[in-house]
């Protein structure tokens, strides 16, 4: 997912490093709103439903508006990372499929759930049903049956990627042919699951545990250099190109899943978790090396070059499975302040606050503040404000996803950083690793999401199905068991899980909803039923 040699061929340090200042009047090509406090707002606010607008025309440029490669046939987002949107083409830098087909199992479920919009799963069933066909190793390998990260760009096949050199003659953009990356593995194979309880269909559950399974043969004690599974491995002997990668908590979340759901080895998995969780609560929680993730850099000389997306990702873990971790509010708070100092900061000509928002970098070796990776963390931000009932931070969180929406146009063309208008989109940047950022900040702050709408902004099980109709809801979900939370246009009078009626209370831990009339937000528990009636 990432860049673009320190500088890319179509971007410009010095034009990242002149961002307009407020008093300019316009910032990224957008007029800048500011509140009467003189706070940011989105450009295309205010009012609440200013997110919602601007992921609408995100998804409308995504599904209609991406050209076909003229060498391949195939939409730019199946052979290409980026897309120059000038010259309605494809970018000449190496693809990273595996990475990009996860993020998007991620927003495309949540985007279903939130505006019941179809196009969106069939959108990702066409990028999954292609990595299983043209990006997956074969099944004799030792590690057999998993994706690849990498691919050269206009390629029709996933193999890795040719080995780009940097200036100093460093090898390893793109990974090399044969090389996957098992951290990819983990997060696509959490992925297909995802896709599986969505839509029922068995290759997918086939691929996450074929994934799991190649993921527990081959995992290893770890230490400080080496961690439980190498970051870039030639998958058919196991030949380790580079030794250490931070992100392990995707494969520990699809080995608890598959676990809960008794499907696969089970025992296999949770032995094979121990040994990763060990290696993630002594070394990356206890010293903060979060480094190796990205694909596109070089093979790594040292451990140097930290980034802010395994410790995010793994502080969303945390929150969610506070079950997992007695020490998980320490490790969160932790992980936030590693981010905040590391890469929220300024950094020669890239300031760390923009416009009065807290901005974050993608990686030591890439400092640019960026749209994902801001969003991300105000994604984090949000949800342990919720934990916390500290408005404060949410209100942090706030502006930090309102600076990431400067980066979208009109049109739904969602570049990665500011004034790269005359280059290229990411397909990771601009929209999977962007979209299922602001989806979960409306999960954890409900007061972002439109009044005069009805969406589900979170669930603890993939929504399957959902319809939206005047004064009604009705939806199922993968679990029987599980809570939601929507806002909602109109006061509900019933509530039905399956053919029985759900109590109104105010309790939290147990089968029941709630209204808050103010906000507009109704929280459902239920334990017997996936299939809900909202009246």
């Amino acid at each position: 997912m990432n860049k673009r040699t320190f500088v890319l061929a179509w971007i410009s340090v010095a034009a990242i490093g002149t961002l307009p200042a407020p008093a300019q009047g316009t910032f990224n090509g957008h007029p800048v709103r500011l509140d009467p406090a003189g706070k940011l707002e989105p450009w295309n606010g205010p009012g609440s439903g200013a997110y919602s607008r601007m992921l609408t025309a995100s998804w409308d440029f995504l599904l209609n508006n991406i050209p076909k490669d003229p060498k391949t046939g195939l939409p730019v987002y199946l052979a290409y990372c980026c897309l120059n949107v000038e010259k309605g083409a494809g970018t000449a830098w190496p693809h990273n499929p595996a990475g990009l087909n996860a993020m998007f199992a991620d927003s495309a479920a949540a985007w279903y759930a939130y505006s019941g919009d179809a196009r969106v799963v069939e959108f990702e069933r066409r990028l999954l049903d292609y990595q299983l066909a043209h990006g997956t190793t074969p099944a004799g390998w030792l590690w057999g049956g998993v994706p690849y990260a990498s691919s050269d760009h206009s390629s029709p096949e996933y193999r890795g990627a040719y080995e780009f050199q940097y200036d100093d003659k460093q090898p390893g953009r793109g990974d090399g042919y044969g090389v996957i990356e098992p951290d990819k593995v983990g997060e696509l194979g959490f992925g297909y699951l995802k896709f599986y309880k969505l839509t029922g269909e068995s290759r997918y559950r086939d691929a996450a545990i074929a994934c799991a399974g190649a993921l527990a043969r081959n995992i290893r004690p770890g230490d400080e250099k080496h961690s439980p599974w190498p970051f870039r491995v030639y998958a058919e002997l196991g030949r380790v190109r580079e030794e250490y990668t931070a992100n392990v908590i995707g494969a520990i979340a699809l080995f608890d899943e598959l676990t809960r759901l008794r499907l696969g080895e089970p025992v296999r998995y949770t032995a094979a978790r121990a040994v990763a969780w060990k290696w993630l609560v002594d070394v990356p929680l206890r010293n903060n090396v979060w480094t190796g993730y990205f694909e596109d850099i070089p093979i790594a000389r040292d451990l140097t070059n930290l980034n802010q997306y395994s410790p995010m990702e793994t502080a969303r873990y945390l929150m969610e499975h506070p079950e997992t971790d007695p020490e998980w509010r320490a490790h969160v708070a932790g992980l936030i302040d590693f981010v905040e100092r590391t890469f929220g900061v300024d950094k020669g000509k890239f300031p760390g606050m923009q416009l009065g928002a807290r901005t974050i970098s993608e990686q030591l070796g890439y400092v640019p503040k960026m749209g994902s990776h801001t969003s991300r963390y105000a994604s984090i931000l949000a949800r342990w404000a919720e934990l916390q009932d500290d408005t404060a931070k949410a209100d942090e969180a706030y502006r930090s996803l309102n600076w990431a929406t400067y980066m979208c146009k009109p049109s739904g063309a969602c570049y990665d950083a500011p004034d790269t208008e005359q280059g290229g989109i990411w397909f990771s940047d601009g929209y999977g690793d962007f979209i299922r950022h602001f989806l979960y900040a409306m999960g954890a702050q409900p007061q972002w999401a439109p009044e005069a709408g009805n969406h589900i902004l979170r669930s603890t099980s993939v929504v399957k199905k959902i319809e939206y109709a005047p004064g009604k809801v009705a939806y199922s979900t993968f679990d029987k068991s599980g809570a939601e939370v929507l806002r909602l246009r109109f006061e509900p009078r019933t509530v039905v899980e399956g053919l029985s009626k759900l109590v109104r209370n105010n309790d939290d831990d147990h089968p029941g909803w709630r209204f808050d009339p103010a906000l507009k937000v109704l929280r459902v528990r239920h334990a017997k039923s996936g299939d809900i009636t909202i009246q």
